[in-house]
């Protein structure tokens, strides 16, 4: 099974860059069937929910169903080449690398889970409600907790919700090794 996405640049697909693009297919595909579905993302969305005790039908809620309904139809539209209704690894690894599409389709994912990990709405995210997302995402709780160290510039023990939020998504649209949010994905550490 070939991983090479087909829009990166020999220099843009490092193992590096390569293993960050099969972790997140890994953890997108929460019901590890080998393809990404609509039933992953809903499944996804409503983890992190309960992980925050969030109502599914508070604002929050809503938003953050949505913004995961949004990312799972534009990766849909990008990239189900086949026209299955699902996503395979293979189509998943031939068509990312085209930033410009995959903004697009993961800024509304991205700022509902900041959102939502900002509890009290002052715009700052705190180390637990971080904690709390992104190890029910999939992520290791020493990953995280190096991420959010890396994102506190202060270190007043807060992030910023739109700091977190474009984090989140050159997650999912850097080629770039360099970026703090690369580390999530280091195996053992």
């Amino acid at each position: 099974m070939s991983y090479e996405p087909a829009h990166m640049s020999g220099a843009e697909a490092s193992p590096g860059v390569l293993e960050r693009l099969r972790f997140r297919f890994r953890m997108l595909d929460t019901d590890g069937n080998g393809y990404l579905e609509s039933d992953d993302f809903e499944r996804l969305a409503t983890d992190v929910l309960a992980a925050m005790d969030e109502p599914e039908r508070s604002r929050k809620g809503q938003a953050v169903l949505a913004g995961h309904r949004r990312y799972w139809e534009g990766l849909l539209a990008a990239l189900d080449t086949d026209g299955d209704g699902r996503i395979s690894p293979q189509e998943y690894m031939a068509r990312l690398g085209a930033p410009v599409e995959a903004r697009e389709t993961v800024v509304g994912y991205a700022e509902s889970l900041a959102a939502l990990a900002d509890r009290n709405d002052d715009g700052f995210i705190e180390l637990d409600d971080f904690l709390a997302i992104m190890t029910t995402v999939g992520f290791s709780k020493a990953n995280v907790e190096r991420l959010f160290a890396d994102l506190d510039e202060s270190g007043d023990g807060l992030v910023p919700v739109d700091v977190w939020a474009a984090t989140i998504v050159d997650y999912y649209t850097s080629a770039r090794t360099d970026i703090p949010v690369h580390g999530l994905t280091a195996p053992g550490r």
